[in-house]
């Protein structure tokens, strides 16, 4: 059984606790280039703001996801959202990916509309069985090419990588839907913070109090506070807020709303709290946001 003391770490990447990430960071590596030096073993950890994706074929290796440990054989995908603690061992020359995205990339992506009962598959700790070597070949093929992107940018290069990471979860959804998902992990914590993710999705126009939050979860606000602490090394107001922010720059940089216009339809009764609100977040003015978007 996982430990709950905080000495289980919280990293960026494994073995790196002070990068700085970027709110487009998304990162792409082969297993064998972190697994190799460590004699093929990645000890427990978690991540505070990157879902993480690792995908493995043709070969063996044990996956722990918080209080449950897995044994796959074979091409397998393991998805692994922030918080969640975990760790591995792989067979020694292991082929496969690990791929890492901000959750405000995902936000941003959500904010289409289009995608978001897609993204849902990829926030709950499971593995999945590619059904057939075409699957997985696909599968790696969408990777291959986020690599070639990620590594020789070109114009429209962001939009380009969003749009196959959308591949990618919509590929995940699909195998969860046919059935091919081997293990969801049902964790208390995990539920809980999917829950509270998706009512922020649904809500935060509304702006509902963090007590509102957790009266919808059946839970207390100090359960709450301690789950999102816990895991998110933040707070359930902080997430709230970060929310609103990611629709506010969406807003700011892909439409011409005026200020005031962001600033109702996203719930907010005066626009001169808005301003404060996104100069205290971000510490530049909404204005100069949409300014320096356009350089």
């Amino acid at each position: 059984m996982v430990s709950k003391s905080p000495d289980i770490p919280f990293y960026d990447l494994y073995g790196e606790s002070f990068l700085k990430l970027s709110a487009d960071f998304v990162h792409l590596e082969d297993i064998r280039a972190r697994s190799a030096g460590l004699e093929w073993e990645i000890s427990l950890h978690r991540h505070a703001k990157l879902l993480q994706i690792l995908c493995v074929f043709d070969n063996n290796w044990t996956v722990q996801l918080d209080d449950e440990t897995l044994e796959l054989s074979g091409d397998w995908l393991v998805t692994i959202p922030p918080g969640v603690v975990h760790g591995f061992n792989f067979a020694p020359y292991t082929h496969g990916y690990v791929l890492s995205v901000n959750t405000d990339v995902i936000n941003e992506i959500n904010s289409g509309g289009d995608i978001a009962e897609f993204t849902q598959a990829v926030w709950t700790p499971r593995a999945i069985e590619f059904k057939g070597k075409e699957q997985a070949q696909r599968f790696s093929n969408y990777l291959k090419l986020l690599a070639e992107e990620m590594q020789n940018p070109g114009v429209g290069a962001a939009l380009s990588i969003n749009m196959i990471i959308k591949l990618l979860f919509i590929s995940i959804a699909r195998q969860v839907k046919e059935g091919s998902s081997h293990a969801s992990i049902s964790g208390r914590d995990s539920k809980v913070l999917l829950g509270f993710r998706e009512l922020i999705d649904k809500h935060f126009i509304e702006h509902l109090t963090v007590a509102d939050y957790a009266a919808r979860l059946f839970i207390s606000v100090s359960t709450l506070s301690r789950i999102c602490q816990h895991h998110l090394h933040t707070t359930p107001k902080k997430l709230i807020q970060q929310k609103l922010i990611n629709e506010t720059k969406r807003r700011l940089i892909y439409t011409r709303q005026s200020l005031e216009e962001i600033a109702t339809t996203l719930g907010f009764k005066d626009t001169g709290y808005f301003c404060r609100f996104f100069k205290q977040s971000e510490g530049v003015t909404a204005g100069d946001f949409r300014r320096n978007s356009d350089l």
